[in-house]
């Protein structure tokens, strides 16, 4: 489901702070100036796509800005693509190169090393335009090599061009309407489109062997689990049928990592759970309602688990967590 953001619903004079805290909390933290009037406009609505994030917006002129300073502060280590839908041409500038961008065209940039980005460069008319943003460990390429595509102009031409951008755009337009499984393998299947037009631009041969495709499937995995720790429901099994694979290859996939699949899930929900026992601002919610939150479906199994795992029951690692805290004040 997406969030639809309307900065016309906010006063005025508190747009353009609106829109500054508003990309900080959607993308990373960065310098937002509008290019002409002070009563910004702009839409945005914000989805999720398996492990990647759409947003898709229709905005009026503006400069955003990721300084080293706001590096330092928030590195989440992430990539971005921005496609031009319509209207006003966008620029993405980032080390010495400068990507002018058209209708249906793309270019792609690192959160880690600052950019510059100017919506709407031929006037004061409404861009039409969307980002995708995805841990670059997602991306079967070589990691060492993604820095040659930062802000690289990526056409609309036909074939392949065209292709990888018809592709995206009808994928953002759809996304309420697809279920989690099938945005978990959209989300895939748009990482394998991308990641096919981005190797043609670095000439790379063998970017889809199979550990690679392998590699991409494991993270693909892992962010589906992510987003469904609190589901109950959520065993290999499931897993595995989200992402139209074998339960076999599943646990095959984990074991190369010496890992297991329940494993792994068991100690994520047990990380979220451990930092929702030390968060003060979640001092009065129950423990059960805690574990439950994270999918344990039995208080008195969380407890066990957790005890096997921290060394201390729920409720004592609360108070041990709160003691901390205040002797740290």
């Amino acid at each position: 489901m997406s969030t639809l953001i309307r900065v016309d619903e906010v006063p005025a004079a508190e747009r353009l702070d609106f829109v500054t805290d508003m990309t900080a909390a959607t993308w990373v933290p960065m310098e937002c100036r509008a290019l002409y009037k002070t009563d910004y406009q702009g839409e945005f609505r914000a989805s999720g796509l398996g492990a990647m994030q759409v947003v898709v917006m229709d905005i009026m002129p503006i400069t955003v800005r990721r300084t080293p300073d706001l590096i330092s502060q928030v590195d989440p280590d992430l990539l971005k693509m921005v496609l031009v839908r319509g209207g006003n041409s966008c620029v993405v500038d980032q080390g010495d190169r400068q990507a002018h961008l058209e209708a249906g065209e793309f270019a792609v940039y690192d959160t880690r090393r600052p950019y510059e980005v100017v919506c709407g460069v031929d006037g004061e008319q409404p861009t039409q335009m969307m980002t995708f943003m995805f841990p670059p460990s997602m991306m079967p390429l070589p990691r060492s090599r993604l820095s040659e595509l930062a802000a690289l102009r990526f056409p609309a031409t036909a074939g392949l061009g065209d292709l990888t951008s018809q592709f995206l755009l009808q994928l953002a337009r759809n996304v309420d309407l697809y279920s989690p499984a099938e945005a978990a393998r959209l989300s895939a299947a748009a990482l394998e489109v991308l990641a096919t037009r981005l190797a043609r631009a670095l000439d790379v041969e063998g970017w889809g062997t199979p550990e690679s495709r392998r590699h991409a499937l494991l993270t693909t995995v892992q962010a589906f689990i992510h987003q469904h720790l609190g589901d109950p429901a959520l065993t290999p099994a499931a897993v595995a049928a989200a992402h139209h694979i074998s339960l076999r290859s599943l646990h095959q996939l984990f074991h190369d990592e010496g890992l297991t699949v329940a494993g792994w899930i068991r100690r994520r929900r047990l990380e979220g759970c451990r930092r929702d026992l030390a968060d003060p601002a979640l001092a009065s919610r129950p423990v059960a309602a805690i574990a439950s939150r994270w999918g344990f479906t039995s208080a008195a199994d969380f407890s066990r688990v957790f005890r096997a795992v921290h060394g201390l029951p729920p409720s004592e690692y609360r108070r041990f967590a709160r003691d901390v805290n205040v002797s740290a004040r």
